[in-house]
C-alpha cells in the first residue's frame, strides 16, 4: 500500500483536476498542434539515425555526407501562391446577391532532401477584400441567410506540415497535414478551387515496385475543411493501379470513412461508410490527328463502423470522346459525354462523395454537394479547346434521379483561361443552373468568378 501521504497528495491531484477538467481539456486541445509538430520532428531525426546507423539508403551504399541540416534548409525553395478571385452569385430564392472578392495567400518553404527526408511547412492565409457583412459563409444558414452562400470563409493558419521520406526501396512515406488528391478526385480530393483546401492529417505510404503499378496506402485522423474547422475522423485508403498498356489504366480501391457528421445531409446520425469499386479509362489513337478516350467504373458504398445500416447504395460511371492531336496555331480541342449514377437506397438514401472535389462533377453551381435521397444520374457533355494561349472550356448538364425517374435540372458552365505570363494566370468562369419540375427546391442559380493566381 502507498503511504499515507502519497495518498492524500494523490486525491488532492484528483480533485484538483476534477475541478480543472475543462481548463484541462482545452489545454490538451492546444496542445495537440504542438503534439503533431513534435511528431514530424521525431520522425524525421528518428530517420535521420537510422540511416546513419546503417549508412545505406535503398539498399545501396551511402555517399559521405556534405549537406548539412541548415543547407537542406537554404537550399530548399519558396512555396507562395497569391490568388484573389471575385465573385458573383444571384438565386432566384435569396432577396440579395453575393458581390464580393476574396484573396488567398500561401507561404512555405520545402527543404532539400537530408538523408532523404523532405521537410514541408506551409501558412495560410485567406479573407475578404472590402466589406465581407454582405455575405454568407456558413452553410448552416443557408436557409435563413438573405445572401447565396459563398463557402470561403476568413481563415489563418498551417495549411501543409510535413515530412517526406524516400529512402526505402520505390517507396514514399509522408507524414504530416497534407493535400490528398486520389485519381480523378472523384471521392477524395483537397477541393482546391476553394480559397480555403481541404487537407488531412495522417501517413501516406506510396509504393511502385511492382511494374507499371502504383499502390497507396493512407490513414488519416483529421481533417480541415474548406470552411476551415478542424474534425476528427478515421480515414483508411487502399488505392492500387496498373497500366497493362501505355494510356491505359485498371485501378481498384477501397475508402473507408468511419466519421458521424461528414457532411452529407442524409437526415441519418452517422454517416460513417465505406467506399469499394473499380474503374478502367484510357485511349486509342484512331490515326495521326485523332485520339478516342474512354472511361467505365463502377462502386458500392455501404454503412461502415457505427455507420446507419440504410447506408446502401450502387455507383456507376461511363464515358468517351474524342480528341485532335493538336498544332500550334489551334492547340488541342476534345469533346465528350459521360453518364454517372450516383444510386438510391429505395429513395431513402442517396450514394455520398463528402471527400469529393464539388467542382470537378456535378456542375460548378454546387446544387449537389449532398446527393438527393433519390440519388442523382448526371448525363453531361464537355467540349475543351486551345487557341494558342486561349483555354476554352465548357460543360452541359441533365440531371434526374435514380429513384423515380425525377427531372431535378440543368447546368451550363463555361470558363475561359489565359497565362498572362508563366508565373501568372487569368480565368473567367460562369454557371448557370435551373431546376427542374421535380427538384425538392426551386432555386435558379447564377455563378460568375474571376480568379487571378500567381505562384511563384
Amino acid at each position: 500500500m502507498l503511504p499515507n501521504s502519497r495518498m492524500n497528495r494523490l486525491k488532492s491531484i484528483e480533485i484538483l483536476l476534477k475541478a480543472n477538467h475543462r481548463t484541462a481539456l482545452k489545454t490538451f486541445r492546444s496542445l495537440r498542434c504542438v503534439w503533431a509538430v513534435a511528431t514530424l520532428f521525431f520522425a524525421a531525426t528518428s530517420i535521420v539515425a537510422h540511416a546513419q546507423s546503417t549508412g545505406t539508403t535503398s539498399g545501396e551504399a551511402m555517399p559521405p555526407m556534405t549537406l548539412q541540416l541548415s543547407d537542406s534548409i537554404a537550399q530548399g525553395h519558396l512555396l507562395l501562391e497569391v490568388r484573389p478571385r471575385y465573385a458573383l452569385i444571384t438565386e432566384s430564392a435569396k432577396r440579395e446577391k453575393t458581390d464580393v472578392w476574396t484573396v488567398r495567400t500561401s507561404l512555405g518553404w520545402q527543404t532539400a532532401p537530408f538523408y532523404d527526408v523532405r521537410l514541408t511547412a506551409e501558412f495560410l492565409y485567406v479573407d475578404f477584400v472590402g466589406a465581407s457583412g454582405r455575405v454568407n459563409t456558413d452553410p448552416s444558414k443557408f436557409f435563413a441567410s438573405n445572401y447565396p452562400l459563398l463557402p470561403d470563409p476568413p481563415y489563418s493558419g498551417v495549411n501543409q506540415l510535413f515530412a517526406d521520406y524516400g529512402g526505402f526501396p520505390s517507396t514514399r512515406v509522408k507524414l504530416g497535414r497534407q493535400i490528398l488528391r486520389i485519381d480523378d478526385e472523384r471521392f477524395i480530393s483537397d477541393v482546391d478551387f476553394r480559397q480555403t483546401p481541404q487537407v488531412f492529417d495522417g501517413v501516406t505510404i506510396v509504393n511502385t515496385s511492382l511494374p507499371q503499378t502504383r499502390i497507396q496506402l493512407g490513414e488519416y485522423r483529421r481533417i480541415r475543411t474548406v470552411l476551415g474547422g478542424l474534425n476528427d475522423l478515421r480515414l483508411h485508403v487502399l488505392h492500387a493501379a496498373w497500366n497493362p498498356l501505355p494510356d491505359h489504366t485498371l485501378a481498384g480501391y477501397g475508402y473507408w470513412h468511419d466519421q458521424a457528421a461528414t457532411g452529407a445531409q442524409t437526415g441519418f446520425a452517422n454517416n460513417a461508410q465505406r467506399i469499394v469499386g473499380a474503374h478502367a479509362e484510357g485511349g486509342f489513337a484512331l490515326d495521326e490527328s485523332w485520339r478516342w478516350m474512354y472511361y467505365a467504373g463502377v462502386a458500392r458504398q455501404n454503412q461502415y463502423g457505427n455507420g446507419d445500416s440504410r447506408i446502401d447504395a450502387n455507383y456507376r460511371r461511363i464515358g468517351m470522346g474524342i480528341q485532335t492531336a493538336g498544332s500550334a496555331t489551334f492547340g488541342t480541342w476534345g469533346a465528350r459525354i459521360d453518364r454517372e449514377v450516383k444510386g438510391s437506397n429505395g429513395g431513402i438514401y442517396g450514394f455520398q462523395t463528402p471527400l469529393t472535389d464539388y467542382y470537378a462533377f456535378n456542375g460548378w453551381a454546387l446544387q449537389y454537394t449532398s446527393t438527393p435521397r433519390v440519388g442523382l444520374i448526371d448525363t453531361w457533355l464537355t467540349a475543351r479547346g486551345q487557341m494558342q494561349k486561349l483555354s476554352l472550356f465548357t460543360e452541359y448538364h441533365r440531371f434526374r434521379s435514380d429513384f423515380g425517374g425525377l427531372t431535378l435540372g440543368r447546368e451550363f458552365d463555361v470558363s475561359v483561361t489565359y497565362p498572362i505570363t508563366p508565373a501568372l494566370i487569368a480565368k473567367l468562369q460562369q454557371a448557370q443552373f435551373r431546376a427542374g419540375s421535380g427538384a425538392s427546391v426551386k432555386n435558379d442559380v447564377d455563378k460568375i468568378w474571376f480568379t487571378l493566381t500567381y505562384k511563384y
